[in-house]
């Protein structure tokens, strides 16, 4: 990862906002980053807490949603990414919502991921994450399984749903096929009661996958 974070400084550096995601990839890449002579004058802006935090124990300036200006780069990780479209699977750490709004609205998208999550189908042996109103769980589980899901309520290790920062619940949803993910993450979107869906079909500008200690770029 700290040959990664490397080879991107000098990007990152001419740079004034950046948003960041979530997980474990991201963390590290964080914890990579922080080693490096990284621009005072970079305002990160965090798509979950759990980052935010991340990124003020390693001395990292903030800003947040409310006084960004313009995002001019978006870095983040995935659960799944489509070798042949690249649309992608987010949302496993129940930050989807922000992590859209992040990269929809950014200028340029950087993707960084392990080997282990590309796949030549999306959807194969992972759920699409379904963030909704705790209100609307039976008429949205209803929704999804006339179009073919199969959608379980996420929970916690004591079997209590699971709540976003947002104060959402999060479905995962399993489908036997996924034929087109902007179709099927348009019809999801326009039920009642969604707030976000977990399919990301806005190509990224940049894709860099981890192997080993070395990486390999594929857009």
């Amino acid at each position: 990862m700290l040959n990664l974070a490397n080879e991107l400084l000098k990007e990152i550096n001419v740079l004034t906002y950046v948003g960041i995601g979530s997980g474990r990839t991201i963390s590290s890449f964080i914890d990579a980053l922080s080693s490096l002579k990284v621009n005072k004058k970079i305002k990160f802006i965090p798509s979950s807490l759990q980052i935010l935090l991340k990124l003020q124990e390693n001395g990292f300036e903030i800003d947040s949603f409310p006084t960004l200006k313009q995002i001019e780069l978006y870095i983040d990780s995935v659960d799944q990414l489509e070798l042949t479209t690249h649309h992608m699977i987010k949302g496993g750490g129940g930050a989807l919502l922000k992590e859209k709004i992040l990269m929809y609205n950014a200028k340029r998208t950087l993707i960084i991921l392990q080997e282990n999550k590309l796949t030549k189908k999306l959807g194969t042996n992972y759920p699409i994450p379904v963030e909704i109103s705790p209100l609307s769980k039976p008429f949205v589980s209803d929704f999804l399984m006339t179009i073919g899901g199969y959608p379980s309520i996420r929970r916690d290790s004591r079997e209590f749903p699971v709540y976003t920062e947002n104060g959402n619940i999060i479905l995962d949803v399993k489908f036997d096929k996924i034929d087109d993910a902007l179709v099927l993450e348009q019809k999801i979107k326009l039920q009642p009661g969604v707030i976000e869906v977990g399919l990301f079909t806005r190509k990224p500008t940049c894709i860099y996958v981890i192997k080993d200690n070395s990486f390999e770029r594929l857009t």
